[in-house]
């Protein structure tokens, strides 16, 4: 009876370990964010408008998608990149000329998915978790960014070329709004324009009164992660 129970022991440390590494451990985020991300970047359709002046509103399904990513570290020795990503985002850009004047985007922060995310209800269930602690998404639904100044993007770009501005205007996160600059990469995909992080946005947590989240599991989250994006445009 004995030698069936540390049997059965074994068993299940076994698989509860295989578990922890399947759905915690293992890091293997996903590449950043860009304009060619996606299951639509190498199929446009339609072809490149005579003209871009006029709004362009962010298409409600397809590629669009915005989040965050940040690094976990488990036990004080094993270090992890959770993921999370929402295709809820809605917004528009104008554009005049060869200036983007005016532009924002909000994105459902309810709707995060994590890339590695165990089933609901589980402990390590993240997006549940950010519900109350974190983000915080119960109260504070809703992550926005406005444009404060015209992006020049310097020269129209042709049907399958990129170009690279700098965006400055303010990110509202957790109900709190900071002016803030980064780097943008758009390319006109047929009728579409694709507008990208260059690289993912650094965002330091305290400045945005966000306290790091706990779970018995993890041991510590840095004090600053980051935010992409990739928003696909149609005109009109």
């Amino acid at each position: 009876m004995l030698k069936k129970l540390a049997v059965a022991v074994v068993v299940l440390v076994v698989v509860l370990g295989a578990a922890f590494f399947w759905f915690v451990v293992r890091d293997d985020a996903p590449e950043e964010l860009g304009v060619d991300s996606g299951s639509d970047s190498t199929e446009p359709t339609g072809t490149a408008p005579e003209t871009f002046d006029g709004t362009w509103a962010v298409q409600a399904d397809g590629d669009t998608q915005a989040g965050f990513r940040i690094e976990e570290e488990f036990a004080g020795a094993v270090s992890h990149t959770a993921v999370g990503r929402s295709p809820e985002v809605t917004g528009d850009i104008t554009i005049a000329g060869t200036e983007v004047t005016e532009g924002a985007f909000t994105v459902d922060l309810t709707a995060l998915e994590f890339t590695d995310e165990p089933p609901v209800g589980s402990a390590g269930n993240r997006a549940g978790a950010m519900e109350n602690q974190g983000l915080e998404t119960s109260e504070f639904p809703e992550a926005t960014f406005t444009l404060t100044a015209p992006i020049d993007i310097g020269e129209l770009p042709g049907d399958g070329e990129t170009v690279v501005a700098e965006a400055t205007g303010d990110l509202t996160l957790h109900g709190v709004t900071k002016e803030i600059t980064f780097s943008v990469d758009a390319k006109v995909s047929g009728d579409t324009i694709r507008v990208a992080s260059t690289d993912p946005v650094p965002v330091v947590l305290a400045d945005y009164e966000i306290e790091e989240p706990t779970a018995p599991i993890v041991a510590s989250v840095s004090e600053e992660g980051s935010f992409e994006f990739l928003l696909v445009f149609e005109q009109g």
